[in-house]
This record gives C-alpha cells, sequence and structure tokens, in this order.
C-alpha cells in the first residue's frame, strides 16, 4: 500500500510540474506570409522538437466525412512539395477523410504510416503522444481543432478557430530545452 500511495504521489507531482513547467515558458509567433521550401526550412529549427500542424485541405461539400473537393487534393500535393526536403518521422491525422488525405501525398513520398488521434481529446494526445516524442511531427486538423491544439502544446489560450473557409495554415511550432521557450511560425500555402 506504502509504495502504491508513493507512486500517485510521484505521478501527481510529475504532472504539477509538467503544468508548471509549461506555464512559465515564452511563447512567440512570428507571421513569415507565403510558405516556400526555403521560408519552411529557416522556420525549422534543427535543435528544436517541432511539430508542424495543418489543417485539411478544401473538402466536399457532402455528409458527415467528406473526402477533399479537387482543390483540396491539389493542396495536398503543394504541401507534399514544400516538405519534400524537410526530414519528418511522424504523421498524425484525425480519423477522417479529409485530414488523412491532405497528409496523403507527403506520408507516401516519406513512407509514413498515419497515426490516428482523437481531436476531442487534445490534452491526452499531447501528453501521451506528442510531449514526449524527440523528432519532426506534421499533424493534420480542423479549423476548430487546430487552435487548440497550439493552445495546449503552448499552455496558453493565444489561438482562436480558424474561419471555416481558411484552408491554407500552416503553423512550425519549435519547442526548446527544457520547454523554456516555444516559437511557431505562421506561413500560409
Amino acid at each position: 500500500m506504502k509504495i502504491f500511495k508513493t507512486a500517485s504521489f510521484l505521478l501527481l507531482l510529475s504532472l504539477f510540474s509538467y503544468n508548471l513547467t509549461f506555464s512559465q515558458q515564452k511563447v512567440d509567433t512570428v507571421f513569415v506570409g507565403k510558405a516556400t521550401s526555403k521560408t519552411i526550412k529557416q522556420s525549422i529549427d534543427k535543435k528544436a522538437l517541432v511539430y508542424i500542424i495543418v489543417r485539411h485541405g478544401e473538402k466536399e461539400n457532402n455528409g458527415k466525412n467528406p473526402h477533399l473537393s479537387e482543390p483540396g487534393k491539389e493542396r495536398a500535393k503543394h504541401l507534399a512539395q514544400l516538405f519534400k526536403k524537410v526530414k519528418i518521422q511522424n504523421a498524425f491525422s484525425t480519423d477522417f477523410f479529409r485530414t488523412k488525405e491532405t497528409l496523403e501525398p507527403l506520408a507516401v513520398d516519406k513512407k509514413l504510416d498515419f497515426k490516428i488521434y482523437n481531436p476531442s481529446k487534445i490534452s491526452d494526445f499531447v501528453k501521451n503522444d506528442l510531449i514526449f516524442n524527440q523528432s519532426k511531427n506534421i499533424i493534420s486538423g480542423h479549423s476548430n481543432t487546430n487552435p487548440v491544439l497550439l493552445n495546449e502544446i503552448c499552455k496558453k489560450s493565444i489561438y482562436k478557430d480558424i474561419p471555416d473557409t481558411q484552408f491554407n495554415d500552416i503553423f512550425i511550432v519549435n519547442v526548446f530545452k527544457n520547454r523554456e521557450k516555444i516559437i511557431i511560425y505562421h506561413l500560409l500555402y
């Protein structure tokens, strides 16, 4: 019983430390503008843990789980081209056609499997899948969940919902050692 209480105390202490560490860090957002292969490479710091967060491309207007429209498919191909020379180890997507199809050309090119996350459990996704993942990650989400994901990574309420008609945002999140500093580059493609 004593071991259980000690383990519970250590878990509680680590969760408190996790929240304390995040709340005292500095977060800077830099609007870069047009995404090019060059501006993307310049926005990724080799010393940082990197999360690349994109919204799915334009979708067809049918049903609850639509596929990408032709412009959305073109946007997905363009995204893969922009990141062609960037080493990415993980691809995360919600379990919707449009988010998976947005990353599909990139994932095929880089031989990555999708890891599915639940957009209604973003806090768990960050704590269990992202926070200890020491690589470059690309994440495809939605206009109302990407801001929640950004805020959860930063542990600050900075980002608001993206307009439903806006599909061209890329956020490159650089998290530095000891989580003392986060720099987020906002690009449009």
